[in-house]
């Protein structure tokens, strides 16, 4: 597309700058495309808060589909900063950061780190995942086969399927047996080809949920190609679904004036509804099924009800390596610190959380980044 600059920068000026982005990035990668493309480098970017539940299956996941793989951790105090650090250092393919600040400012660091530490030239795709979202493909070979469909499309988009655990006790997620929904949620996730998108200014949304050109002023959101699913399990088990609430909710506290719109306003809806109810199994089936949207009465629904409802059971048969590490293992390279124990294992945290050599910085008077040593 760099070389059919001579031919969009009229056209640039004659439609002007929101419409001539739109059509740039939508209709002019099939008008100008090459054959022969190569499918490139495969990115995951993922920030994660103390998921040490289901840390080791979706790291087994992500490194078994994605070429390179970005873990920054946000604070987390059960262990999770000690895993992908002590991961990072056996695979060559995943990388440890943090990020220390409180408040939950996840566009602005997906948007650095994507900006920062890929290559915008290099052929290749970039993913936003949080580590309740899995990848439908039960191979690396299908899951690159399915990229190449949307070889000419800047950004696609992959709607979530929230599924229910028909095990709400154990956690476990690789072969276990959940209920899909009829349809996806209208909510969904993006991925995009960084070499695809017109040079200037982009940034990625609050939720990883679109790709705008601009800045936050001033912008214009890129269109995104439907593509897959993606099999998104935000409710698993009680004590998890009170950790996630809560974290959520202090984070986007942290943010004070900074908090747009109504931003993980879902977070503040959940926990007015645990609050006033019993967590039951179906107060749990109730929300995972309605996640993300206006939560309305009744709250509960019976795995009976969701299935004469259109659900259908399905196992959990996806694309997953063993697990490379385990906490067992980070306990056995324990450093002086402090004992946290959560739910089971003791793990050694080192006493200052922010000690490591990949911290990123955030300003928030300047809303900028930078990588601190």
């Amino acid at each position: 597309m760099r070389n059919t600059d001579f031919f969009l920068a009229p056209l640039r000026k004659l439609v002007g700058r929101k419409l001539f982005f739109r059509w740039k990035t939508l209709w002019a990668p099939h008008i100008f495309a090459r054959t022969n493309q190569t499918a490139g480098q495969t990115t995951l970017i993922s920030m994660i808060r103390n998921e040490k539940a289901i840390l080791e299956t979706f790291c087994a996941h992500a490194s078994s589909l994605f070429d390179r793989v970005i873990l920054i951790d946000h604070l987390s105090s059960d262990g999770t900063r000690e895993y992908i650090k002590l991961l990072s250092e056996r695979c060559s393919n995943i990388e440890y950061y943090c990020f220390d600040e409180p408040g939950y400012y996840q566009s602005e660091l997906m948007t650095w780190t994507a900006s920062h530490l890929v290559d915008k030239k290099m052929p290749g795709w970039v993913f936003f995942l949080d580590a309740d979202e899995f990848m439908p493909f039960r191979s690396k070979e299908e899951f690159n086969r399915k990229l190449s469909q949307f070889s000419q499309f800047p950004v696609i988009s992959m709607p979530w399927l929230n599924l229910v655990p028909l095990d709400m006790e154990s956690g476990r997620v690789i072969d276990e047996f959940f209920l899909k929904p009829p349809k996806p949620s209208r909510h969904h996730k993006i991925a995009y080809q960084p070499s695809h998108i017109p040079s200037g200014d982009y940034f990625i949304a609050q939720g990883n949920h679109a790709l705008f050109m601009g800045n936050r002023s001033s912008k214009v959101k890129l269109p995104a190609k439907n593509s897959f699913p993606l099999y998104h399990l935000p409710i698993r088990t009680k004590h998890q679904l009170l950790e996630k609430i809560c974290y959520g909710i202090d984070s986007y506290r942290h943010m004070g004036s900074d908090r747009k719109n109504n931003n993980g306003i879902h977070w503040n809806e959940i926990h007015r509804i645990i609050e006033n109810n019993n967590l039951t199994n179906e107060i749990m089936a109730g929300i995972a099924a309605q996640y993300g949207d206006t939560l309305y009465p009744p709250y509960e629904k019976s795995f009976e009800e969701l299935l004469k409802n259109g659900y259908s059971k399905i196992r959990m048969e996806i694309c997953c390596s063993e697990a490379m590490i385990t906490f067992a293992d980070v306990a056995k390279n324990r450093h002086d610190g402090t004992i946290v124990k959560n739910t089971g294992l003791s793990i050694d945290i080192p006493n200052d959380p922010s000690t490591n050599h990949r911290k990123i910085d955030f300003d928030r008077s300047m809303g900028s980044m930078r990588m601190s040593e």
